[in-house]
């Protein structure tokens, strides 16, 4: 009975640590500025759920879920990649900086740890960052003026008389200060709301998300970000595809492709030629990958190296990650993605059901979040911050829960040297593709 008491309240803690994520209390409320709510809530969680978190960092559970064995991957790669160089003190910085991330991660792989759990995280997910994205929504149309946000007048071009032209966009609030993140995270948001909107045991009540969700669209519309409006589609069409099939998901990409222009506006128009910010972005990621003609192609550059580089970071999580990291690194970051878009897969082609009716359910959502994030960062570097690691946790969990809610309990992948052959293959294949790509795009 202790023991339970003691998982239900750091479970609780733990959803409280992801609420502060999204809203701040030292924003929210000034006299609270100087209180570390954030460490005080994980390091009370990881207290209290530190033998179960030690349990998945064994080489045992880490063999059945390859995708925390990447996660790990990815903290000795960022030590690697400045141990290479005798530079102890970024090894410590640095590494300091990702165990915070790590823990997290693994916090959420312990804590969460049935259907009941994943979508009460998933629902303290949608509340928060709808509420979040409403107060920036009111803000930003000067409904009510909250101090803590500010947005961001960003330059969009030149009049024919060299006069600047700017462009007022939306910004978050705490971690998601670009407009671009904000965008991020409205796309994942929405397909969390639409997972509760169409739950048939949410009856009628259900449809009280379509309010969430018309903020969420005005948000998205209002952060003016190329790259989220893209992943939104991107992800609703893959919802599309797994849970109606691919002439639905075709027939929406055609209607969708037509009213873009209409809707969207500046979002819209994708610009790949000299001088546009499509272009300047494939010039960071040649910057970067010109590095990597050197010894610095195992471990990388160093982890935080790329400014020094490139003046700005890759904006693209697989590009930086690659130049700063390594083949290594950017081999073990790739995999996450790798692995959870493999298990997704065999999820699908399992010859035995998976005696739970939720997670069935979850499935073209859970894709769906891997795809539009995936997208996401192909457009942002955010290859270290919590976030990204709250999807790659949340998928992961999800699939550990799916193949212990099977007859046999088996893991839909498991770490042999077969699967580690194939994601190196694959990230090959990743690192060559953006290679050529930006070595064509570039010019």
């Amino acid at each position: 009975m202790r023991d339970k008491s003691i998982a239900v309240l750091a479970f609780g803690l733990f959803l409280l640590t992801t609420a502060t994520l999204f809203l701040r209390p030292a924003e929210l409320f000034v006299w609270m500025a100087d209180w570390p709510i954030y460490e005080i809530l994980i390091l009370s969680t990881f207290a209290l759920a530190f033998q179960s978190f030690t349990g998945h960092f064994r080489w045992f559970m880490l063999s059945r879920q390859p995708v925390t064995l990447c996660v790990v991957g990815v903290f000795v790669a960022i030590g690697l990649s400045h141990l290479q160089y005798i530079y102890v003190g970024g090894v410590l910085d640095s590494g300091t900086l990702f165990l915070k991330t790590l823990i997290y991660y693994g916090l959420l792989i312990t804590t969460v740890n049935s259907p009941s759990r994943l979508r009460a995280f998933l629902l303290t997910v949608a509340v928060c960052a709808s509420t979040m994205v409403t107060l920036c929504v009111l803000d930003y149309y000067e409904i009510y003026d909250f101090e803590f946000i500010q947005h961001l007048d960003d330059v969009d071009g030149y009049t024919d008389e060299d006069e600047v032209i700017t462009v007022k966009r939306m910004r978050g609030t705490g971690i998601f200060q670009d407009p671009n993140d904000m965008a991020m995270v409205i796309c994942a948001t929405g397909i969390i709301c639409t997972l509760f909107l169409v739950d048939p045991a949410g009856g009628k009540a259900r449809l009280l998300w379509l309010l969430p969700m018309v903020f969420l669209l005005i948000g998205l519309l209002s952060t003016k970000s190329r790259g989220g409006l893209l992943a939104c589609g991107v992800a609703g069409l893959v919802m599309l595809a797994v849970r109606y099939g691919g002439r639905i998901a075709m027939a929406a990409a055609i209607g969708g492709a037509c009213l873009l222009p209409l809707v969207a506006g500046r979002q819209a128009e994708i610009d790949l030629e000299e001088g546009g910010t499509g272009h300047e972005r494939i010039t960071l990621w040649r910057d970067g990958l010109e590095e990597l003609k050197s010894s610095a192609i195992l471990f990388g550059t160093g982890q935080g190296s790329y400014p020094d580089i490139a003046g700005l970071v890759a904006h693209n999580s697989f590009v930086h990650s690659y130049v700063e990291l390594g083949l290594f690194g950017g081999t073990m970051f790739f995999g996450c993605f790798f692995f959870i878009g493999m298990q997704l897969y065999r999820m699908s082609r399992l010859p035995e059901p998976v005696l739970n009716d939720e997670l069935v359910r979850m499935h073209p959502f859970v894709c769906a979040l891997v795809a539009g994030w995936c997208m996401s960062i192909f457009s942002l570097s955010r290859c270290y911050v919590v976030p990204t690691y709250l999807l790659i946790g949340a998928c992961a969990t999800y699939l550990n829960l799916v193949w212990i809610h099977t007859a046999s309990g088996e893991p839909l992948v498991i770490w042999n040297r077969g699967h580690a052959i194939r994601l190196a293959v694959a990230s090959s294949f990743m690192f060559c593709g953006l290679y050529v790509f930006t070595a064509v795009m570039a010019r």
